[in-house]
């Protein structure tokens, strides 16, 4: 049986993979692999896999042996998964902090820790999903408006005099989506857009309480975009749970920062309330009073506010394909289906009807994996009885080479006749 590895920290007798990996297919010389990797940001690298061998790491549930381990692989493939092949595979994974153990836990202390005491949200993903220079980075959004990509045009500033009361934007990668976003602050900024963003951004990994706030600056190429504490403050001590218990998952996210990096170019003098956002349709019933609580207290700071604030949903749509475990690649057919499915949760949300909404999602049994179902239930049901929402712009961008795919969209809400 294989022994322990004094220069390994994990209990290699059970091995066990931590929270926050994914598992992409992916091709080399033609040949199909799977690419591990870890999607908090805890560790920068990732390890390539044969599908074999990727089948063992989803079984290391610290549950099974190494013994259960290499039977597992031999009953799968017929063939034999050596001791040191396997000491190997699991040294790999140490170093790559990959298993949960004390070299892992170590590395979590420390980046809670360094998080905690900086005033500032430090940009993530600057240099790999935009431009980390200024100006490089300024050619770059404003090419997303040109209608030539698919953008709606120049600004024209103050060429709406409505004021605008929430938005909808993407938070896919912007090289992938950025028309997309250049649609929606083209909208709002077109108009009167609020001093204040309350940013709704999605929780990718679980949000203890649902909802997840941060006081702190954000970070991008251009400065930084403040937080605006006060009511970020107000929103903590009249919340009936605790919103800042997963503090830390901002540390990673980036569908605020995203938001933050076009308002730091186009409204600079803006500021945020950064709240992360997580649950879904099974949760929402037994969680509704809760919920519904806290979108209500968002209600009444934004009334009481004198001055302007809004409401900005970053969102996501459908995600389908292999990517998303799906077991084949979508047809030629599968984006519009999608996009016309979307379409009847938009116009829900253009009513700011959050129960229809959500109950959309749960009659698919959120099947289309739908990832911003709680910024927009949140969005609909702050907004709800005083906006209308208006659809600028939908779309679909391909993430992978097999076909694998995500749907978005942009909306600008004003205020609702009568409202107040």
């Amino acid at each position: 049986m294989l022994k322990p590895d004094p220069g390994v920290n994990s209990p290699m007798d059970h091995p066990k993979l931590r929270h926050g990996l994914e598992l992409l297919p992916i091709q080399r010389s033609g040949q199909d692999l799977i690419l591990l990797r870890d999607r908090l940001g805890y560790g920068d690298k990732s390890l390539i896999l044969s599908p074999d061998l990727a089948r063992v790491l989803i079984a290391m549930d610290g549950g099974n042996s190494l013994r259960d381990l290499q039977g597992r692989y031999t009953r799968e493939t017929g063939r034999l998964l050596f001791s040191e092949q396997l000491r190997q595979i699991l040294h790999a994974l140490d170093e790559g902090l990959f298993l949960e153990n004390d070299r892992f836990n170590q590395r979590v202390l420390e980046l809670v820790t360094a998080f905690r005491q900086d005033p500032v949200r430090r940009m993530q993903h600057a240099g790999n999903s935009y431009a980390e220079d200024p100006e490089q980075l300024r050619r770059e959004l404003m090419s997303y408006f040109a209608p030539a990509n698919g953008g709606p045009g120049a600004l024209e500033r103050a060429a709406d005099p409505r004021p605008v009361v929430g938005l909808v934007a993407p938070h896919i990668d912007p090289r992938a989506g950025g028309p997309c976003f250049a649609h929606a602050y083209r909208a709002a900024l077109e108009a009167r857009p609020p001093a204040t963003w309350i940013v709704l951004g999605t929780g990718h990994e679980p949000v203890v309480n649902h909802f997840a706030l941060t006081l702190k600056d954000f970070e991008t190429p251009f400065g930084m975009v403040a937080c605006d504490r006060d009511l970020g403050r107000k929103l903590v001590a009249q919340s009936p749970r605790d919103l800042l218990a997963s503090e830390i998952n901002h540390q990673r996210e980036h569908t605020v920062e995203f938001q933050a990096v076009f308002l730091a170019m186009l409204q600079p003098q803006a500021r945020i309330v950064p709240v992360l956002c997580s649950f879904g349709h099974q949760e929402q019933p037994t969680e509704t009073e809760f919920i519904d609580a806290f979108c209500a207290l968002l209600g009444r700071l934004i009334a009481a506010a004198d001055y302007p604030v809004g409401v900005l949903a970053s969102v996501d749509l459908a995600h389908v394909g292999p990517r998303y475990g799906a077991a084949s690649a979508p047809g030629e057919a599968e984006p519009a289906r999608h996009l016309s499915a979307d379409r009847r949760l938009l116009e829900a949300l253009g009513r700011s009807d959050a129960a229809a909404f959500i109950e959309q999602i749960r009659a698919e049994d959120n099947a289309r994996n739908v990832c911003g179902v709680a910024p927009l239930y949140v969005l609909a049901r702050v907004l709800e009885g005083r906006a209308r929402g208006q659809l600028l712009d939908h779309r679909h961008a391909l993430v992978d080479q097999y076909g694998s795919f995500v749907t978005f969209a942009a909306m600008v809400f004003h205020p609702s006749a009568g409202s107040a």
